[in-house]
């Protein structure tokens, strides 16, 4: 109770300091007079950015979620959230010499250290610096005293989400059950967040499955210098994506290969490799001076197993052949449907968003675009339908899953920025095939069984 005692009024006064409070009487005038599309969001959205910079990781954690769910906002205030992935307030001075500290408590290990940050983000900030051992390295510092912060933000929001869910005239059950769920994803997602020997740990597990792969490198990792505090890897000098994507047009062939490497290799971390990078957006994808693609920020991944990959194969399919009642069973498949679902009206709903979009989409996946311009992406506009179809029905999708087809969809938006003729149906079958057909029709399974039943484990010489 004193946590939320201590957080309410700071969201309070953060709302009436940033012009918030005085929003619904003016916006239900105009949600009269004007109706929901003439709801001035972008301003909504700015004020909603200040308010989550100033009342805590929790609120900011919050708003970057949801930056990703169109779904569920409008896109104006989905843009204007956006912003809190870049724009938090750095540590500066003292407060950075105290985190180094506190991260490195048997002296620091760096030759140089820049002091100025070159990310910043709710959680963490990142420094270049230098080795003593004479490798540069990125330097990833979690901000000082944020465990605590996030406690007392999560306490204090799980008992005013008790409260409401106490509430039965105030929200439908639907409502109740997926805000308790929001609260426990989210509560979930931070903890592991501000814990770095996760990430450190990722950047390993990556490194040892891409050890064979000559398309492909994650940072190294310097274990010795890593703790819950800090992350300590290897510099990985090359050139981001965005840059290519600024140039497409004067040298379409190397956008159109980078394009083509980036799609392939991301798609086989979710089909082959069942674990992958969970926000491959160009700034995180970097291409090396060998050719190679370098992966960064490997702070939020995935995992697929057999079941999530049939899922999605399923649902394609049944778009592809324009099946409503395929697609509504595989949507179904994806999340957990409450109580009072109606079955036939999401069907509808389903329905109705595929033939908004059906023949763009296709044609979008089989790379006939016709001038080649791009426009928008359809293949993300249908998935962001599709969710708000499902929230609106009450549909709960796992973060997992929702991970896991956000990742499809942003890999598909950079390709095609790249490649605005980009076949994604070529390219994704063959992989997808592979990973879903069954293990006994590989040869490879065959000869480890025959190897297993020889004497010695080896083949019989003639």
């Amino acid at each position: 109770m004193a946590d939320a005692a201590l957080v309410a009024p700071r969201l309070a006064f953060n709302a009436a300091r940033y012009g918030l409070l005085p929003a619904p009487a003016s916006a239900a005038l105009v949600l009269l007079r004007e109706g929901l599309s003439e709801l001035p969001w972008k301003a909504i959205g700015d004020a909603l950015v200040r308010i989550a910079q100033s009342s805590g990781p929790l609120t900011t954690k919050l708003g970057q979620v949801l930056a990703t769910r169109s779904d569920i906002l409008p896109e104006a205030v989905c843009v204007r959230l956006e912003a809190l992935y870049t724009q938090q307030p750095s540590m500066r001075g003292r407060q950075l010499a105290t985190t180094l500290k506190v991260a490195f408590p048997h002296g620091l290990p760096f030759r140089k250290f820049s002091p100025r940050p070159i990310a910043v983000g709710s959680i963490a900030q990142v420094h270049r610096a230098e080795l003593k051992s004479g490798p540069s390295v990125i330097v990833k510092l979690v901000r000082p005293g944020l465990q605590r912060e996030i406690d007392r933000d999560l306490n204090a929001a799980e008992l005013l989400c008790g409260l409401v869910l106490t509430l039965p005239g105030l929200t439908s059950k639907t409502t109740r059950l997926a805000l308790s769920n929001a609260v426990r994803d989210l509560g979930a997602a931070l903890r592991a967040e501000v814990d770095l020997r996760r990430e450190a740990q990722s950047l390993d597990d990556f490194g040892r499955r891409l050890r064979g792969n000559p398309r492909v490198r994650v940072p190294r990792v310097y274990r010795e210098w890593c703790s819950a505090r800090a992350l300590v890897m290897e510099e990985l000098v090359g050139e981001p994506l965005s840059a290519y994507r600024a140039r497409a047009k004067t040298d379409p062939d190397a956008a159109r290969r980078v394009a083509d490497l980036a799609f392939k290799e991301i798609l086989k971390q979710v089909f082959e490799d069942g674990r992958f990078h969970g926000d491959p957006h160009a700034g995180n994808l970097l291409i090396l001076p060998d050719g190679r693609l370098g992966l960064i920020d490997l702070g939020l991944t995935g995992e697929s197993g057999r079941q999530d990959r049939q899922r999605i194969a399923r649902a394609v399919r049944a778009f592809v052949v324009g099946d409503p009642e395929a697609l509504t069973r595989a949507l179904l498949d994806f999340g957990v449907p409450p109580l009072e679902f109606s079955y036939d009206e999401f069907k509808a709903d389903v329905a109705k968003v595929v033939r908004q979009s059906e023949s763009q989409v296709v044609a979008q996946m089989m790379g006939r675009n016709g001038d080649g311009a791009g426009g928008s992406n359809g293949l993300e506009t249908l998935v962001n339908d599709l969710f708000r179809v499902a929230y609106r029905h009450g549909l709960y999708v796992p973060p997992s899953a929702t991970l896991l087809i956000k990742a499809i969809v942003t890999i598909e938006g950079v390709a095609r920025s790249l490649n605005p003729n980009l076949n994604v149906v070529a390219m994704a079958v063959p992989i997808v095939l592979k990973s879903l057909r069954p293990p006994w029709l590989s040869w490879r399974y065959w000869k480890d069984r025959s190897l297993a039943r020889l004497p010695g484990g080896g083949f019989v010489q003639s």
